[in-house]
């Protein structure tokens, strides 16, 4: 199977555990990892994922989203795609840079 993988698709949401931290806006770091059959594509877009659409509905969803954990992000993010893009299967990695003082990220990854 051939996949269409994005890499650091990122936004801002309310995200953490901590009641200070539904104050402010942070930032996510998103990949998607997406099993898609290229053969019969026949060069048009309507025949494959959008992506650039993906991206911009992925990026509002978020952005008007509260979320505590980003394990929640990640299994509310695969629902939504899935069922918005007809999509059988999906991979999401879920990046929240300096959740953590001496941790370049966390990350989760969910395979639905």
């Amino acid at each position: 199977m051939d996949t269409i993988f994005i890499k650091g698709l990122s936004m801002t949401t309310r995200i953490g555990a901590h009641e200070w931290e539904q104050q402010i806006q942070q930032r996510l770091l998103i990949d998607l990892s997406i099993p898609v059959d290229f053969q019969g594509i026949d060069d048009e877009l309507c025949n494959t994922l959008d992506y650039a659409k993906l991206c911009e509905t992925v990026t509002t969803y978020l952005e008007n989203q509260s979320f505590k954990l980003i394990e929640t992000v990640a299994n509310q993010l695969a629902i939504f795609i899935k069922e918005t893009f007809n999509i059988s299967a999906i991979t999401i990695t879920v990046h929240k840079p300096q959740a953590v003082k001496n941790a370049q990220s966390i990350s989760v990854v969910a395979v639905r």
